[in-house]
């Protein structure tokens, strides 16, 4: 089922980029020379023009292989899961001390470890970041629990919950990285942060509930894939769409000219991925879903293809 107001929030409009599957062979192909020590990390830039190749080739250090209608580009760096911007330029990485450091010099304390870890994912380009601290995360700074939240439970009587404890998740720009911009709804778990047309989309689980033994409570029952819209108003953000995506297992990619999804079905072995167009509720299969599938610039795919 597709929500309406997300349809009207985020429309598929505009020249669409080319859909480019990286199956293991044009990883490998794409891979070679660099010296990696197993096969990469694939991401692309904001725009679709670039990808990004990143990989360990030595202890302690890291290579980003560019790649470009312009050529290949390498960059090294010393430190743990290095993010680069849309020209690839280093603006954070993972430090042996558990921090994650900013190029700004500042940095945000996280665990990885004793119990479920902290986790992370920035927007392509590198604009915007996810964070979800873990449970055993020492004392969570005053000011993001002060920190605006926009809906706080997506489920209606979510707020009157047994046996789930929520941990603290939010929406920061990689610009001010320890002043979250929003934080998200306690009753999902968020994967995947997008920008396109001032819009900050979050894609991930949408835990689901049932009525528990203790009555007027309800007990967490499951989880579906699913997906928030926030916008700008004024000095803060506001939710203003949501898609229920729980034919699915989760999106992959967006295409940023127009919207259109890259989706996941479910099924962990035999999985296929296809193309959703949220303002319709179409969906076509492309198959078997390959290692790697990204929108990018049309000119840029068909150079990718020739590598």
């Amino acid at each position: 089922m597709v929500v309406l107001t997300f349809i009207v929030a985020f429309k598929v409009t505009g020249q669409c980029n080319s859909f480019t599957a990286i199956d293991g062979k044009l990883l490998e192909r794409l891979a070679r020379d660099a010296g990696f020590q197993s096969l990469p990390g694939v991401s692309r830039n904001g725009s679709g023009t670039k990808l990004f190749l990143i990989g360990r080739v030595a202890e302690h250090i890291t290579l980003v292989k560019i790649i470009s209608t312009n050529g290949v580009i390498y960059k090294r760096f010393a430190t743990g899961r290095p993010v680069v911007d849309d020209n690839g330029n280093l603006i954070s990485w993972v430090t042996n001390h558990h921090a994650l450091v900013f190029a700004s010099g500042e940095a945000i304390p996280i665990a990885f470890n004793n119990g479920a870890p902290a986790t992370f994912e920035f927007s392509p380009g590198g604009g915007y970041f996810l964070l979800e601290l873990a449970r055993n995360s020492p004392g969570v700074p005053p000011d993001w629990i002060a920190a605006a939240q926009p809906t706080l439970c997506l489920t209606a009587g979510g707020t009157n919950i047994t046996g789930y404890s929520p941990r603290w998740q939010g929406v920061f720009p990689t610009s001010g990285p320890v002043k979250p911009l929003f934080r998200l709804p306690n009753d999902f778990y968020p994967m995947k942060v997008f920008t396109r047309n001032n819009q900050i989309i979050v894609f991930g689980n949408k835990y689901t509930f049932r009525a528990s033994a203790q009555p007027g409570t309800l007990q967490l029952d499951g989880e579906v894939a699913w997906g928030l819209v926030f916008s700008e108003d004024g000095s803060g953000y506001r939710l203003t769409s949501q898609l229920d995506l729980s034919r699915f297992s989760g999106v992959l990619d967006v295409d940023p000219a127009t919207g259109m999804l890259l989706v996941r079905t479910k099924g962990e072995m035999f999985a296929r991925w296809g193309l959703f167009n949220p303002e319709t509720g179409k969906y076509e299969s492309l198959g078997p879903a390959e290692a790697y599938g990204f929108f990018l610039d049309p000119g840029f795919a068909k150079y990718v293809k020739t590598k």
